[in-house]
């Protein structure tokens, strides 16, 4: 072989790890991705690639993965190493010290990405069963399923042996380990590896696969519940706070987290769910949308205004211009997504409320929300009434008016930054209870719900 073909060998070997990784990232992350440019912050470094097949189970496809700089210029292509460095640099700085991933000896994903290499795989979590083993990609070769089937028809073959050998077995194991283990790591990253390497059209993949679990749904509460669940368990191994890398004696040995993905294999219909209701408080709390008629409303420039006061920029990083936000205002009360409005009591304005439905919001990734589930996004924009309990009445008041406006909601859930304790602690008060650490585009948070 050639120094020519040695680099470009390389220089392909180094791209799939990269994007198995970025892919990762994505998805532990709940990020949204589209087909085209696509730039984004990862830890110290920023990088740029495109999107050139989006995927439903995460197996998205990328042109060449650039380190850029500030006016987006590259500097140079990504290293799988360096980027799962920066992947743990920015998991550890989105939760508290505390956490396990950020104890001496816990190691890090470039632990991981080492190890791979030392194999000759290209991703860093290896493979636990004999299907998973099949789906395994080496260096030198593509997966040995995709060398195994050669048609749609051939795939659903092998579905049929799957589920009655793999599955069908063990389904008594409801847990979230078995689900990510059964469905996510092995029937839908077949899926993902047979569409990669375009053996089948993904869709016409998912739409067997969906076929065959509903020949055996009816005997089995788990098949069902990955047919109609909006998301389901998978496996996350660059962000999460229990994550750990390296054992007592400093050898490699990952101990990944389970988290929740959007099922693609469910359909929900949205068509079909209301648009956010506008919850009557009482007992002195008055709420009503914003007014968002020009730049110029008193609205605008108030929760303007709120978003620059610092002890809510730090928490919302949203401290964007006024021509920003009366864009931002004037698209959610022109859809049914969320409601903008302030919260007065007695008269005095302190608050801005975003009112939202789980099923048409980014937190609706993270967990098996029911179509009627209502979230809230509360900032306490008047720093003189901080400190005096008015954050936790109102949290409750909401829950409770929520409750009334929608008979059918049977929870009302909120997601501050991890990092927020104050925001926590008045959720907790108000009778939320933690549901899960969740990953999202620009933070983990806490997902808290209050159940009816």
């Amino acid at each position: 072989m050639s120094s020519a073909e040695v680099c470009g060998d390389e220089v392909r070997v180094a791209h799939l790890r990269s994007s198995a990784l970025l892919r990762r990232w994505l998805a532990e992350t709940h990020a949204t991705v589209r087909p085209g440019p696509l730039r984004l912050t990862i830890g110290p470094l920023t990088v740029r690639t495109d999107v050139l097949r989006q995927s439903l189970v995460g197996a998205h496809e990328f042109g060449p993965i650039e380190v850029v700089d500030d006016h987006d210029r590259p500097l140079a292509r990504v290293e799988p190493a360096l980027l799962a460095a920066a992947c743990t640099s920015a998991a550890q700085s989105r939760v508290p010290r505390e956490a396990p991933i950020n104890q001496a000896g816990a190691g890090s994903a470039t632990d991981l990405v080492l190890r791979a290499v030392r194999r000759g795989e290209i991703d860093v979590l290896p493979a636990a069963g004999e299907a998973e083993t099949l789906l395994t990609e080496s260096v030198a070769e593509p997966p040995q399923l995709v060398r195994m089937i050669g048609s749609a028809a051939e795939a659903a073959r092998w579905w049929d042996r799957y589920l009655e050998n793999d599955v069908v077995p063990v389904l008594d194991d409801r847990t979230a380990a078995s689900t990510a283990q059964l469905l996510s790591r092995q029937a839908l990253a077949a899926v993902g590896v047979l569409a990669r390497y375009r053996v089948c059209d993904e869709a016409e993949l998912l739409t067997s696969l969906s076929s065959r679990l509903h020949d055996s749904a009816d005997d089995h509460e788990l098949l069902r519940h990955w047919l109609a669940a909006p998301t389901v368990a998978g496996v996350a191994v660059l962000n999460g706070g229990a994550l750990h890398y390296r054992d007592r004696a400093g050898a490699v040995a990952l101990r990944p987290v389970t988290h929740e993905v959007p099922n693609p294999l469910a359909r929900v219909g949205l068509d079909a769910i209301p648009g956010v209701p506008l919850p009557e408080l009482g007992d002195g709390w008055a709420l009503r949308p914003v007014r968002a008629e020009s730049e110029s409303s008193p609205d605008v420039s108030l929760v303007h205004k709120w978003m620059h006061a610092e002890h809510v920029a730090a928490t919302w990083r949203q401290d964007w211009s006024l021509p920003r936000w009366f864009e931002e205002l004037s698209t959610q009360l022109a859809g049914d997504h969320s409601l903008p409005c302030i919260v007065s009591l007695d008269g005095r304005e302190f608050a801005y409320v975003e009112l939202y439905r789980v099923a048409r919001d980014k937190i609706g990734e993270c967990y098996p929300f029911h179509p009627r589930d209502l979230g809230v996004h509360v900032a306490v924009g008047d720093r003189q009434v901080i400190g005096r309990g008015l954050g936790t009445a109102l949290l409750d008041a909401l829950a409770a008016a929520l409750f009334d406006a929608d008979p059918e909601c049977r929870r009302v859930v909120a997601e501050p930054d991890i990092h927020n304790g104050a925001s926590v602690a008045a959720f907790g008060k108000a009778g939320y209870r933690k549901v899960a650490e969740v990953g999202l585009p620009d933070k983990n948070s806490v997902l808290l719900a209050r159940s009816r």
